[in-house]
């Protein structure tokens, strides 16, 4: 019974945003439910700040920081999570949002940088800094069954226009020129 982000930590990926909306989202209902941070830890002095935020406003175990792990056990993470969250102010891409489509959990995602063009119509969309519509888009994914189930039929088609082979090959083809 759980949430998922998987991200570095560093400020432009505003998890302490997350933290918030979570922490309003219990406050209502979902006690039982838990987030799992998966971090790669870039800026140590804002891991702190997280961490602090976590010990001051949570819980113990209600949030959950899991750091270097291996690929064969997120994707069980994935695909066991209610949904996955993501919540950055600046990606040129993102992987970790068609990786959880690849595995049929619901995407939650922010609205900004090239996050929208890349997920199209496979996520659900948020402003990272508007902490009542992430908590309000939380609690839709939790209790709208017809919107969750939208979500995966429609993540699970978008992953699959992401191949490696197709852009090594397109890749080769504008090398060539």
């Amino acid at each position: 019974n759980y949430i998922l982000s998987v991200l570095s930590c560093v400020k432009y990926h505003n998890i302490i945003n997350l933290l918030k909306a979570f922490k309003l989202l219990k406050q209502k209902k979902f006690e039982k439910l838990r987030f799992i941070l998966i971090l790669q830890i870039l800026d140590k002095e804002y891991f702190l700040k997280v961490k602090k935020f976590i010990k001051n406003n949570f819980k113990k175990e209600e949030i959950i920081i899991l750091h270097n792990l291996e690929n064969k056990y997120l994707i069980n993470l994935y695909k066991k999570a209610k949904f996955y969250i993501f919540s950055s102010y600046c990606e040129v891409f993102g992987l970790t949002s068609l990786e959880a489509m690849s595995q049929k959990c619901p995407v939650l995602i922010s609205n900004t940088s090239a996050i929208p063009e890349i997920n199209q119509k496979a996520a659900l969309y948020f402003n990272p800094d508007n902490i009542e519509e992430i908590k309000n888009l939380m609690n839709r994914l939790l209790t709208e069954n017809n919107l969750k189930k939208r979500l995966i039929k429609n993540g699970n088609n978008h992953f699959k226009k992401f191949n490696w082979n197709d852009a090594v090959n397109k890749t080769i083809k504008i090398l060539e020129i």
